[in-house]
């Protein structure tokens, strides 16, 4: 085979397809920002700056009585904030399951291929091998053995 008619690479397989962009080009641009937006909260470094922003808001608003127990306005604050999260979060899943959705739906597919590409190896190897008169009753058993044992043992 020369090398014009074959693949660059496996990614370049007509069969195999990046789902990763293909999802991507799906997305609004709403989607997309809500999407930045969840992957950057899910962060450790998130989470480090808000306990860092209400470390140092407590004893500030206590010291220079601006916002004094029990911290009201922080409180609102971080209340308008979760409030608006709940829902970039919720588009921004929506999307990720959509993403493992279609991600399942690809793998599904290129293994049935597979497993059908197998099926027919075995029966052009067992072809081979009667045609050179070599006894294929062991490798019948086997391939009936595997095709009919329990997976979960």
């Amino acid at each position: 085979m020369n090398s014009t008619t074959q693949p660059a690479s496996v990614g370049d397989h007509p069969l195999v397809h990046d789902v990763n962009n293909e999802h991507a080009e799906q997305l609004s641009p709403v989607e997309r920002f809500c999407k930045r937006v969840a992957d950057w909260t899910g962060a450790p470094l998130a989470l480090f700056l808000a306990i860092l922003l209400q470390a140092i808001w407590i004893p500030l608003g206590i010291v220079s009585k601006m916002d004094p127990f029990p911290f009201a306005f922080l409180l609102t604050c971080s209340n308008v904030l979760q409030l608006i999260l709940i829902f970039i979060l919720a588009v921004g899943q929506r999307q990720s399951s959509a993403h493992a959705e279609l991600r399942a739906e690809h793998d599904h597919d290129a293994i049935s291929r597979l497993l059908y590409h197998q099926e027919l190896q075995e029966q052009i190897l067992l072809a081979i091998a009667l045609k050179t008169e070599l006894n294929v009753e062991e490798v019948k058993a086997m391939i009936n053995r595997l095709a009919t044992e329990d997976s979960s043992k």
